[in-house]
């Protein structure tokens, strides 16, 4: 009897290590299986993204109707001689030592409120804004005495070129032919000053800690050679971007200072998600597309069930840094909303609007 019972202990014991076995082989193959295939579903998942254009995808009903409600509070707060609220307009005043051209790329947003919008008055006061900012550059392309010039630079590249880009890609490119006509130049010049070799490699030096400046420069120089055909211009764009994507962490955070920020986070996503519509074909752009979800899943983490936007942990925007004009930075609820916003219309995936609607009745009072 004692035989039988160890016959039959002994071939349970087998039948149990052959099943723990065959469950180990079946779990390595499930946790392999994405690590192999991970181009692949880059790939599928960039081919999913819907065709609209630029102008389309924030014409979205959230981004149309509550980011663009108020256009007319960035155009009356601008100065006579165009200069932005802020630093610059203290400065033309005489209450502050520096400017920055920065400051001006506030005209992006009335550029693309007032076509969605058709209010000629937003886009009389863009090109004014546009102007007080060339009225400040050099023949090299420079604009001689704005604070952090290679940072500062950038920003209103990416502004201008993408302002210019969405209105020729617009059925008012005709209207506004001589704008673009004489624009196109300026920003140009202005990007090739960027990829000067004594300009290039002490800008990207600088901009070491942050990961949005990467996708901000190549926001800067892609949008600027797509709208001059400079494919020069584009490669360093692309060199900006992989640099950007060996950054991201497996949970998806796109580090700012050794750590994360769930403002910035969305900032660089944000200049992301342009190169995506404007370059669908380049190689890069499904990488692009699988850190962009991988980004937003993260983000999604900070965002309370009430639409609060968690600035606990922040490496920038939770009380350690101050802005241009000296007042302490906080979360852009605006890019975050953006973000979610935007890549909903652009993938069709409705959680992100979801999303980006909460946090709007949150920040937005009717909404």
């Amino acid at each position: 009897m004692k035989i039988k019972l160890m016959g039959v202990r002994v071939l349970l014991g087998f039948l149990l290590s052959l099943i723990s076995n065959t469950t180990m082989a079946t779990q390595l193959i499930f946790t392999t299986a994405p690590h192999t295939s991970s181009a692949a579903q880059s790939r599928q998942l960039s081919a999913q993204l819907s065709e609209k254009t630029d102008l389309e995808n924030e014409s979205n009903d959230l981004i149309a109707n509550v980011l663009y409600r108020n256009l007319s509070t960035l155009y009356r707060s601008m100065t006579p001689s165009g200069a932005a609220s802020g630093v610059n307009a203290s400065w033309e005043r005489h209450q502050a030592k520096v400017w920055y051209v920065e400051g001006q790329r506030f005209s992006e947003e009335l550029v693309i409120g007032g076509l969605i919008k058709n209010d000629p008055k937003a886009m009389t006061a863009a090109f004014k804004m546009f102007d007080w900012g060339f009225a400040h550059q050099t023949a090299d392309g420079s604009f001689q005495g704005t604070g952090d010039p290679f940072h500062s630079t950038s920003l209103f590249v990416a502004a201008v070129a993408r302002s210019l880009l969405v209105i020729q890609h617009s059925p008012h490119s005709r209207q506004y032919a001589a704008q673009l006509a004489h624009y196109k130049p300026l920003v140009y010049r202005a990007a090739r000053w960027m990829i000067s070799p004594t300009v290039w490699k002490p800008g990207i030096q600088h901009n070491q800690p942050y990961t949005h400046r990467r996708y901000l420069v190549a926001a800067a120089l892609g949008l600027t050679g797509k709208l001059s055909g400079d494919l020069e211009l584009i490669n360093y764009a692309r060199k900006s971007i992989e640099d950007a994507l060996l950054l991201q962490l497996p949970n998806g955070v796109n580090p700012e200072k050794g750590g994360y920020d769930s403002s910035y986070q969305m900032v660089g996503v944000l200049y992301a998600e342009r190169w995506v519509i404007y370059f669908p074909k380049d190689s890069l752009s499904p990488q692009l597309t699988a850190m962009i979800n991988r980004a937003l899943f993260w983000e999604k983490t900070r965002i309370s069930s009430l639409g609060v936007i968690r600035n606990q942990g922040n490496t920038r925007t939770a009380g350690e840094e101050t802005g241009r004009g000296g007042n302490v930075k906080k979360v852009d609820y605006r890019s975050v909303i953006r973000g979610f916003a935007y890549w909903a219309s652009v993938t069709n995936d409705q959680q992100w609007e979801a999303i980006a609607r909460t946090i709007a009745q949150h920040y937005i009072p009717n909404t």
